[in-house]
């Protein structure tokens, strides 16, 4: 098919492809309403009764420590694995979530290698509303720490002999992550491209219908060519 085939085409179904547009619109303002998003990274680090995460034998390190971490989580997750990403830095909504929580082990690897060399549990919320956030971040905070309490008291571990839970405070804290205007700029231009594109093809394919139809009517109305009487 050639240029003018197509131009031809867009002309006399240019409908089709002010849809494709409208559609693209439509979305457009859907996602850009929706495009702000608040979040949080917040560390939870176990360590040996009654030491500091800044102690050098906090024992944070120590395995033991970070197997009943991986039980506090496992836990909190009802069992469920924790999904990882090909980057151990990944933000939670750099997945496209936009409301959502994800507890596990701290993995400073990767997708293909897990390394948690750390008795650290990791909270990622993602939210619509700072209250929201913060919601879910107490009460994930008191869900991790009566996990902790309640799995050392069925051990029948004494308090003084209890692993020792820490929220990290520089960790809790709970950002605005909204969409630069270079970026919200090139979003409607791929967008509109694409609209583009499938409306131009939307009018070309339905173009090609009508005319197989107009040409089908035609067929079926097209008189019989005239027989004439031959007489001896």
């Amino acid at each position: 098919m050639t240029v003018r085939e197509v131009l031809r085409a867009i002309t006399r179904r240019w409908y089709v492809l002010a849809i494709a547009l409208l559609c693209a619109l439509l979305l457009g303002i859907l996602f850009t309403r929706g495009s702000g998003t608040f979040t949080t990274k917040t560390l939870v680090s176990f360590t040996l009764p009654a030491r500091s995460t800044l102690q050098a034998e906090s024992g944070n390190s120590d395995t033991s420590v970070i197997a009943f971490a991986s039980a506090v989580a496992a836990e909190i997750n009802n069992g469920k694995p924790t999904p990882t990403y090909s980057s151990a830095d990944a933000p939670y909504y750099g997945a496209g979530v936009r409301e959502g929580v994800l507890v596990g082990l701290r993995n400073e690897g990767g997708q293909w290698i897990a390394s948690f060399p750390s008795a650290t549990i990791e909270i990622q919320i993602v939210g619509r509303t700072y209250e929201w956030v913060e919601n879910k971040q107490k009460d994930l905070l008191e869900d991790v720490e009566n996990t902790a309490i309640a799995q050392q008291s069925a051990a029948l571990t004494t308090p003084e002999q209890r692993i020792t839970m820490t929220v990290e405070p520089l960790t809790t804290k709970i950002d605005e992550i909204l969409v630069s205007r270079t970026s919200q700029i090139a979003a409607w231009i791929a967008l509109v491209l694409a609209a583009l594109i499938a409306g131009t093809s939307a009018c070309v394919g339905w173009d090609g219908i009508m005319a197989a139809r107009r040409h089908g009517r035609q067929a079926k109305v097209r008189p019989l060519p005239r027989l004439d009487r031959v007489t001896a």
